[in-house]
């Protein structure tokens, strides 16, 4: 079963017809290519909790950076309640960096794990996504290989 662009845009395109412009589409398009590899590897059912949010969404969407990637449609947040998905991510991080994934430190992210594309500004493939304090610090350690995985794809 593979990801739907219909999951990643949650019809929001039907309803912010003015946000929704043909370079979000074009980025569901790349994203759901990337996303449906991702869920051809893992093999397990993965649930579209958060996808392409236009401004007015992405404004109330609590903790949601001003210039989050969901706004581009280059982003989504796929559900993981038990970690399970987490777990695998950090083992295939090889496959992440392949496809320009990158994603949020899930002391952030406790319920789901947050797929982007593009290096956040901090270049990191796991990245800090606010100064806040982590709400679930004791989740993840912090432990992975930061030289191979830290900064953007080389050419």
């Amino acid at each position: 079963m593979s990801i739907s662009k219909a999951e990643l845009t949650m019809g929001r395109e039907k309803a912010y017809p003015k946000d929704y412009t043909r370079e979000v589409s074009s980025n569901l398009d790349v994203l759901c290519e990337k996303m449906n590899v991702v869920r051809a590897k893992y093999g397990k059912p993965m649930k579209v909790a958060s996808g392409w949010r236009p401004p007015s969404i992405n404004d109330s969407t609590a903790n949601a950076a001003k210039t989050s990637k969901h706004l581009f449609g280059l982003a989504c947040d796929v559900q993981d309640l038990d970690g399970q998905l987490w777990k695998w991510c950090l083992e295939n991080l090889d496959l992440m960096q392949e496809l320009g994934i990158y994603l949020e430190d899930r002391r952030w992210t406790p319920t789901w794990v947050h797929f982007g594309l593009g290096p956040p500004g901090s270049l990191k493939r796991i990245f800090i996504p606010s100064s806040k304090p982590a709400p679930a610090p004791k989740l993840w350690d912090g432990k992975y290989d930061f030289d191979k995985y830290d900064g953007p794809e080389k050419d």
